[in-house]
């Protein structure tokens, strides 16, 4: 089954079929932190300056930190963070009008977001920008029904749908390099028919990616880095009962499974949002589960034809998936205790580091509900984006920014 984080949820593959795969927990830690809290103010910029604010910023130190890194933590607001770039802007969604939900950018994590629009009737995310500042993401209905494709030339443009897209179809995009090449999937209304898609640009045809096989119809291209290497999935059936991250060397290369574990890890798989799952050198990250999707490991893949690597966790979050990983070999993920009912965002520094559990940056007393967070990206710079509940329920996003020599 594909861990699938969509819009404001925590869904299994696709929002339309799937319930909810992460069970929000009561918990909330007594973080034993020092703190100093100090007010943000929201900076309108661009578009539109009426969405959730930043709001607190709080410097954190803890013993089971990196020696002599620690974090600042900026809290975003509500929506989804879904990418950070090397200059630290940030895309994803925000609430501009109440209940219809807005593909948003940050321009930095002490701003507030703008309203990047969406299409009329529809409503928007933004899941990738890249370094000419094009973004890419979707537009989508209340119900999931209509999904389509879009582009944004900056921040400050208007969004466009990308060409191609079947009748009857509908369509995600997940990522653009910094060539301006784009990948997503098309699949159809009854989900019998999903396919990895690239675009050369926002102007051009899309192309289909090749399928791994006959086994394997349905599948996604989630990532491109600036080599053009994608990284998607291949799977047997619409929750991936058997499936395998897959690699492309280009748009028209033969793919190939990724590797698994051995042992019960025997299928594999890269998670949603992920968009930043390889990086510029190849290295892939993404997740290994057992076949009755009783476990999950975090995994590392030094290149298409190297051994998965098991990253390591601590305390009880046994079960795990990672998201990103930047050109430094750092890779953030989530971290889940044994059942699936609590989630942690989780940082290794390198791939042979033991996982690090981000909670323990977030300040003792806050509004997070802290078994209900989980990390999305990180940069070059090691600042790392994700989001979460509240301990209201509401869905924010935070920012944490490495602290060196403190």
């Amino acid at each position: 089954m594909k861990t699938y984080l969509k819009t404001n949820c925590s869904f299994t593959r696709n929002c339309l079929l799937s319930g909810l795969r992460f069970i929000t927990a009561s918990l909330l830690p007594c973080l034993a932190a020092l703190f100093i809290s100090v007010t943000t103010p929201g900076v309108a910029s661009g578009l539109s300056a009426n969405a959730d604010e930043p709001r607190r910023t709080f410097v954190t130190s803890t013993a089971k930190a990196p020696p002599h890194v620690h974090y600042i933590v900026v809290e975003l607001g509500g929506g989804r963070a879904n990418d950070i770039t090397e200059s630290g802007h940030i895309v994803g969604s925000g609430h501009f009008v109440p209940g219809n939900p807005h593909a948003a950018f940050w321009f930095n994590s002490y701003r507030a977001p703008i309203d990047l629009g969406t299409l009329p009737g529809l409503n928007s995310t933004a899941t990738a920008m890249n370094p000419r500042s094009e973004i890419v993401g979707y537009a989508y209905s209340d119900d999931f029904s209509v999904e389509q494709p879009l582009f944004w030339a900056s921040p400050n443009s208007a969004p466009v749908e990308l060409p191609g897209l079947p009748a009857g179809f509908l369509s995600e995009v997940y990522n653009i390099n910094p060539s301006g090449q784009i990948v997503g999937q098309f699949y159809s209304a009854d989900l019998t028919i999903e396919r990895a898609v690239f675009w050369p640009n926002s102007n051009a045809a899309p192309i289909y990616l090749r399928q791994l096989s006959t086994e394997f119809p349905l599948g996604l291209a989630s990532n491109i880095n600036a080599s053009g290497n994608i990284l998607g999935d291949a799977c047997n059936d619409f929750n991936c009962t058997e499936g395998h991250a897959t690699f492309w060397a280009n748009s028209t290369s033969t793919p190939v499974a990724l590797a698994s574990p051995g042992g019960e890890f025997i299928y594999t798989n890269i998670v949603l949002p992920g968009y930043h799952a390889i990086n510029g050198a190849g290295n892939m990250v993404g997740y290994a589960y057992t076949a009755d999707f009783s476990a999950e490991r975090a995994v590392f893949w030094a290149t298409s034809s190297s051994p998965a690597v098991i990253l390591s966790t601590v305390g009880e979050f046994t079960n795990a998936v990672a998201t990103g990983i930047s050109d430094n070999g750092q890779i953030v993920g989530i971290g889940y205790d044994e059942d699936f009912s609590r989630m942690r965002p989780f940082f290794w520094p390198s791939v042979t580091s033991q996982g690090i559990d981000l909670t323990t940056f977030f300040p003792a007393g806050s509004n997070w509900d802290l078994d209900s967070t989980f990390a999305t990206a990180v940069n070059n710079r090691g600042e790392i984006i994700g989001s979460g509940l509240f301990t209201d329920g509401t869905v924010h996003n935070f920012v944490l920014i490495p602290v060196h020599g403190h």
